[in-house]
C-alpha cells in the first residue's frame, strides 16, 4: 500500500475540540482570507474517528510535512515515522485552537497544508477548572480536565490529564479497546512585570494504544453502489480474527518473530517546550519557542490488499483450530488479503523557531523570523501478506503452510538525521483604504543523511548495484548491505496575496503560494533511490468577497499544482491476487477549482454557513511499467487520469439556532463520486455524511450536549479494490465481494462540560 495513502487514511477525521463539538467555528467578522489563520472552515466534524485531526483536501497528495502543531511547533517534525495524533488530541487543556493558512503554511514551514495550531492554557491571577466527560451508546469513556491558576510572585501552573477508552463501534474480537490513549500535560508560567511579556515551560506526556480497525466486506454493484455481504454489518462487525498473534519476518535481524496485536502497537512521547514572549521597548516583539521532543512508535498496518476465492488446491488452510474447523483442514471459499507494515519507529527532535514582529507605522505589520529544527529518525518497517476469511469475526489462513506470504519484498529502513534552518519574512501592508496587500518569503537550508539499504544507487539504473538489497521474499537487511545517503538543498517559499474593496463592502481578491521540496528521509526507505528534483508547488487563487450586515460571502477559482510527486506503491497482479509488486512513482498532480464559502445571519441566533468546492483533480505525467513474477508485463498511461479517492464536488451545510439556554445545529457533508481506481473504470457514488445536536447551558458552570454521527445512517463504503488498480476491462467486477472503509455508524453521544 502506497505510504502516503495509508496516512490520508489515517488522517480522514476531524479536529475534537474539548468542550462540547460544534458543527461551525463561530460567525466570525469578515470571511476574507486572513493572513495567518483561516475562518469560517468546518474542521470540528469527524466521519471516521473522532480523536484526529481531519485532513483538508486541497486537490493535492497528503503531505509528508508537520500538520498539528502545539504552542508553536510541530507535534512531530513530520507526519512519519511518528504519527502526530498518536501524541496529540484536543483537550480541555487547549485553551486555543485553529487552523493555519496555505500561505502561512509554506512561509513558516516550507509546505502547503493546512495545519492545526492548538495553544496549552497558561495559568493566571485567577484559578480556572474545566471537566469534560464523554460517553457514547457503544460505551466509549473519556474524561478530560484541566487546572490552572497563580502561585506567587507572577507565577502560575496549569495542569491537565486526558483519558480515552474506546471500544469503537465495530467490537473487535482482539481487543477491548480500539483506542487506548492517555496524555498528561503541565505548563509552568512566569508574568513579567508592567506587561512586558511571559515565558513558559511546558511539559507533555502521551501514550497511546491504537488497535482500531475501520475495514469491513461489502459487494459492489459495478454502479457504484454497494450491497451488504453475507449479513455482515459494517460499523458493527469486527474484520479481524480473535487470534491477534502475527507472525512476521523481521526485516533488520532476518528472524522470525510473532507478535500479538493488543500488546504490540503502541506510541509513547516526551515533549519539552519553553516559550519566552517579551515586548521591547520600541514597540517590536520577541515570540521564541523551543521543543525536545521523544517519540517512539510500535505501529502495525493491516491495510486491505484485496480479496479472492480459493479452491481445493490454491493451497489455502486454517491456522488454527477454531471451533468449526482444525488448524491444517483445506479452506474454500472467498478470503481477504492484508498488506501487513510492521513499523518500528522513533525520532528525536530539537526545534527551535523564533519570530521578531513590529509596526513600521501604522500600516506596516511586518515579521522576520527563523527555523532551526534538528531531526533524527528512524524506520524498519517489516512487510508481508496475510489471509483471512470473509465474515464478522473472522479465521487465519496460511498460504501453502505459512501464515504471511511475500514476506518483506516491501521491506523498508533508513536511519537518518535530518536539518531545517530557514530565514522567513513577511508583511502585511494596507495600502489605501481600499488596497490591502500581503507577502512573504523563506529560504531553507534542508540537510540529510543516514543509512539505509538501497539495491539502486541511482534512479536511473537498470542494473542494481547491490543485488542483495532488492527486496525479494524474506529480505533482510542482515543479509544484505548496508549504504549511505547524504544531499542538502535550498528550498525557497513565497506568497503574496492582496485585497482590493470596490465599495459597499465587495471588492477583489488574490492569492499565490510557491514552495519546492525535496527528499525527505523516508523516500530511501526502499531498494530505489529516489530522484532528487525538486517538487514545485504553485498554487493561485483569484475571486471576490461581499460583505453585508446578514452575509459574508467569498467565491474564488483556483488552480494547484505539484511535480514529481513520490511514493511507492503496491500493485497486484490482475491474474494472481497473491503477486503483489512494490513500483516506485514520480508523477505530477494538478487541480483546477472553483469555492464559494458563505456565512449567512438572516435573523437573531440563527447562523448558516455554506461551502461548495468544485474540482478537477487529475494525474499529470504518470507512467508505471508492472513486471508480475508470472511473466506478466504491462505498461500503463494514468496522465489526465482523475486521482483516486478524491471527489470533483464537495458540499459543506452547516446551520445552527440559539435560542435562551440552548443551540440546535445540523451539519451536512457531501462527496461526489471517487474513483477506486488509477484506469478511472470503477468509482463509488456520491455520499452525505451527516451530525447534528444540542448543547444546553444549565448554568455558567455546567453545559450539557447531545451529539449524533450519521443520523441518517448511511453506509459510505469507500476504498479500493487492490486487483482492480490496473484493470481496465470491469466486466468482472460487478456483483464483486471487495472490502473497504467505512464512515462511523449512527452514533449517540452525551457529554458534561464543568466550567469552575
Amino acid at each position: 500500500m502506497k505510504r502516503t495513502k495509508l496516512i490520508s487514511l489515517l488522517m480522514l477525521s476531524a479536529v475534537v475540540i474539548p468542550a462540547t463539538t460544534k458543527a461551525q467555528v463561530k460567525a466570525v467578522k469578515d470571511t476574507i482570507p486572513e493572513t495567518k489563520e483561516v475562518k469560517n472552515r468546518n474542521v470540528m466534524l469527524n466521519a471516521s474517528a473522532d480523536n484526529q485531526p481531519r485532513q483538508i483536501s486541497i486537490g493535492l497528495p497528503s503531505s509528508l510535512s508537520a500538520s498539528i502543531y502545539e504552542d508553536g511547533l510541530p507535534v512531530s517534525y513530520n507526519i512519519w515515522p511518528c504519527l502526530p495524533f498518536l501524541y496529540w488530541t484536543g483537550t480541555a487543556e487547549h485553551g486555543r485552537m485553529g487552523l493555519q493558512s496555505l500561505g502561512e503554511s509554506a512561509i513558516t514551514n516550507g509546505a502547503v497544508n493546512y495545519a492545526v495550531l492548538s495553544y496549552t492554557r497558561e495559568g493566571g491571577n485567577k484559578f480556572e477548572g474545566h471537566v469534560n466527560y464523554t460517553t457514547n451508546i457503544f460505551n466509549l469513556q473519556r474524561f478530560d480536565m484541566s487546572v490552572a491558576g497563580p502561585i506567587k510572585n507572577g507565577w502560575s501552573y496549569s495542569f491537565g490529564v486526558y483519558a480515552n477508552l474506546d471500544p469503537g463501534s465495530n467490537k473487535l474480537a482482539d481487543v477491548q479497546y480500539s483506542t487506548d490513549m492517555k496524555i498528561i500535560k503541565a505548563a509552568l508560567t512566569k508574568t513579567f512585570n508592567n506587561n512586558r511579556g511571559k515565558m513558559s515551560l511546558f511539559y507533555k506526556y502521551a501514550y497511546t494504544k491504537s488497535m482500531g480497525d475501520s475495514y469491513g466486506p461489502f459487494i459492489y454493484n459495478g454502479d457504484g453502489s454497494v450491497s451488504e455481504y453475507n449479513g455482515f454489518r459494517l460499523g458493527h462487525d469486527g474484520f479481524l480474527p480473535a487470534n491477534g498473534n502475527i507472525t512476521y519476518k523481521d526485516v533488520v535481524t532476518g528472524e522470525t518473530k510473532t507478535y500479538d496485536r493488543k500488546d504490540g502497537i503502541h506510541a509513547l512521547n516526551n515533549s519539552l517546550i519553553f516559550n519566552l514572549n517579551y515586548n521591547l521597548n520600541n514597540g517590536m516583539n520577541l515570540d521564541v519557542r523551543s521543543k525536545y521532543n521523544y517519540s517512539n512508535s510500535y505501529y502495525s498496518t493491516l491495510a486491505l490488499a484485496g480479496t479472492g476465492s480459493a479452491t481445493a488446491t490454491s493451497g489455502y488452510t486454517y491456522a488454527y483450530d477454531n471451533g468449526t474447523n482444525n488448524a491444517g483442514d483445506v479452506f474454500t471459499g472467498k478470503f481477504n488479503n492484508r498488506y501487513l507494515l510492521r513499523d518500528i519507529g522513533w525520532e528525536r527532535d530539537w526545534m527551535t523557531t523564533a519570530e521578531l514582529k513590529g509596526k513600521k507605522d501604522a500600516a506596516h505589520k511586518w515579521r522576520i523570523g527563523m527555523n532551526f529544527w534538528w531531526n533524527r529518525q528512524s524506520i524498519s518497517a517489516s512487510t508481508g501478506v496475510y489471509a483471512h476469511t470473509v465474515e464478522a469475526n473472522p479465521v487465519w489462513l496460511k498460504f501453502n503452510g505459512s501464515q504471511g506470504f511475500a514476506l518483506n519484498t516491501g521491506g523498508e529502513y533508513y536511519n537518518s538525521h535530518e536539518v531545517k534552518a530557514a530565514l522567513y519574512a513577511s508583511d502585511d501592508w494596507q495600502v489605501t483604504k481600499r488596497l490591502w496587500l500581503s507577502a512573504g518569503v523563506r529560504a531553507e537550508y534542508y540537510g540529510l543523511g543516514g543509512t539505509d539499504a538501497l539495491a539502486y544507487l541511482n534512479a536511473t539504473d537498470k542494473t542494481a548495484t547491490y543485488p542483495n538489497n532488492i527486496r525479494t521474499i524474506g529480505y533482510s537487511i542482515n543479509n544484505g548491505t548496508m549504504t549511505h545517503f547524504s544531499n542538502n538543498w535550498l528550498n525557497p517559499a513565497a506568497t503574496i496575496q492582496g485585497r482590493y474593496t470596490i465599495s459597499n463592502g465587495f471588492g477583489l481578491l488574490a492569492e499565490y503560494v510557491y514552495a519546492m521540496q525535496h527528499p525527505n528521509s523516508q523516500d530511501y526507505a526502499g531498494p530505489y533511490m529516489p530522484i532528487l528534483d525538486p517538487v514545485n508547488i504553485h498554487l493561485g487563487r483569484a475571486g471576490f468577497f461581499w460583505n453585508k450586515s446578514w452575509m459574508k460571502l467569498v467565491s474564488q477559482v483556483s488552480i494547484i499544482s505539484q511535480s514529481n510527486y513520490k511514493s511507492r506503491s503496491q500493485f497486484t497482479n490482475p491474474n494472481k491476487a497473491s503477486d503483489v509488486v512494490t513500483i516506485p512513482i514520480t508523477n505530477n498532480v494538478q487541480t483546477m477549482g472553483w469555492t464559494t464559502d458563505v456565512v449567512l445571519t438572516p435573523f437573531k441566533g440563527f447562523t448558516f454557513h455554506g461551502l461548495l468546492t468544485l474540482q478537477d483533480p487529475k494525474y499529470k505525467n504518470f507512467n508505471i511499467t508492472a513486471n508480475f513474477s508470472d511473466g506478466t508485463s504491462k505498461s500503463y498511461n494514468f496522465s489526465n487520469k482523475i486521482t483516486t479517492g478524491v471527489s470533483k464536488t464537495i458540499i459543506e451545510l452547516d446551520p445552527s439556532y440559539m435560542f435562551g439556554k440552548f443551540r440546535v445545529w445540523a451539519s451536512f457533508r457531501y462527496q461526489s463520486k471517487q474513483y477506486i481506481n488509477k484506469t478511472n473504470t470503477l468509482y463509488f457514488n456520491g455520499r452525505w455524511e451527516t451530525f447534528g445536536g444540542l448543547d444546553y447551558s444549565v448554568n455558567k458552570f455546567l453545559s450539557l450536549s447531545c451529539n449524533v454521527i450519521n443520523f441518517f445512517n448511511q453506509k459510505g463504503a469507500s476504498g479500493s479494490i487492490g486487483s482492480a488498480d490496473l484493470v481496465e476491462d470491469v466486466s468482472a467486477y460487478k456483483n464483486y465481494l471487495m472490502a473497504g472503509t467505512y464512515i462511523r455508524p449512527f452514533t449517540v453521544e452525551f457529554a458534561a462540560h464543568i466550567n469552575f
